[in-house]
């Protein structure tokens, strides 16, 4: 067998830790590999909290460079998704607090707009379309609770941390979410419906792009 014949193994890709800390030693611009890395999952993470597309992309962008800026405190024997999943919650949450303050304020204000956006016409998929619906119509608790174990598929006692709530009240409110999800759909449905969750609320392409741009961008400033 010539030498020209023998398949080169590629390298593998570098874990969450030792990219962070090429970043803590000064190669900011490695962030964008966590960045690409990990859009997704935060994205349907405040996407899921705020029901809504655009906040939740601000949310997004806002939420890593808080994880930038507080990169040093990373333990590196944890979970990076999960820390990150953390951070995106909290600053969701945070939003969402401030947006139904804001809302209470206003007299005869027009209503906060928490149906669909322009960018699902994206969507791939009519189930999909429909799946997100019937998720912005589980209560704010069952609904995260769903998102993060069955979409972004974080276990439960990571689902708990990024909550704050017990492991076993996410078995309760899973199950309960799961139960209302089934019921509000049809039953013919439900086959699609289990095959469908990892699409809902993509967020690549274009997007991911103007994310990661807009992130580093504001990394080069600091």
């Amino acid at each position: 067998m010539s030498a020209e014949s023998v398949a080169v193994p590629a390298p593998p890709e570098p874990s969450d830790s030792d990219i962070i800390a090429d970043v803590l030693a000064g190669d900011r611009r490695q962030f964008a590999v966590l960045v690409r890395r990990h859009n997704q999952p935060v994205f349907r993470a405040c996407r899921a909290v705020l029901r809504d597309d655009q906040e939740a992309e601000d949310a997004v962008q806002t939420a890593w460079l808080n994880a930038y800026r507080a990169l040093a405190t990373f333990r590196r024997d944890a979970s990076f998704r999960t820390w990150m999943t953390r951070i995106a919650v909290n600053e969701a949450s945070t939003r969402l607090r401030d947006r139904r303050r804001h809302a209470a304020l206003v007299e005869d204000g027009p209503p906060v707009n928490a149906g669909p956006s322009p960018d699902h016409q994206a969507i791939a998929s009519e189930l999909s379309r429909v799946l997100e619906r019937e998720l912005d119509a589980l209560p704010e608790g069952l609904r995260a609770v769903l998102v993060l174990r069955d979409v972004i598929e974080l276990d439960t006692a990571e689902t708990a941390g990024c909550l704050g709530i017990q492991d076993e009240n996410v078995r309760v409110r899973l199950h309960r979410a799961r139960t209302t999800l089934a019921h509000r759909m049809h039953a013919s449905m439900q086959e699609l419906l289990d095959a469908s969750l990892p699409d809902v609320w993509r967020f690549d392409g274009d997007r991911c792009a103007r994310t990661l741009d807009g992130v580093l961008a504001a990394i080069e400033r600091m």
